[in-house]
């Protein structure tokens, strides 16, 4: 009895074999070498806003809040000043350094904690 929990355990707790799932919905044209020219295609990332959370600063990039060092489609967060973002990605195998800038204005906060 003992033996047979043992193994159970076992079983239980052995990691689960990952299975690649097909998408239905996927076209039948649809094949890798399409997936790779669409992730190869052109990087467009938009500030949306910045803001200053004590000391940290944060932007908010195509709807995703990021923070120096963190990764966006790609894309590194180099540095994030008062009005703009800058970003590093891989560009035909070259690093391309890229500053972003605040798409709208009004949408820069110097403290994020005022006016809520």
């Amino acid at each position: 009895m003992l033996n047979k929990l043992i193994v159970l355990l076992m079983l239980l707790s052995s990691p689960v074999v990952a299975q690649t799932l097909e998408d239905p919905t996927r076209p039948s044209h649809f094949s890798s070498s399409t997936q790779q020219a669409v992730s190869g295609a052109k990087l467009v990332l938009e500030v949306e806003a910045i803001m200053r959370v004590g000391q940290q600063r944060r932007a908010v990039i195509n709807g995703k809040v990021v923070s120096e060092g963190q990764s966006i489609q790609g894309a590194t967060v180099k540095a994030i000043h008062p009005y703009s973002v800058d970003i590093v990605h891989e560009l035909n195998g070259e690093w391309v350094e890229k500053t972003l800038w605040v798409a709208k204005s009004g949408n820069v906060k110097s403290n994020a904690a005022e006016n809520y």
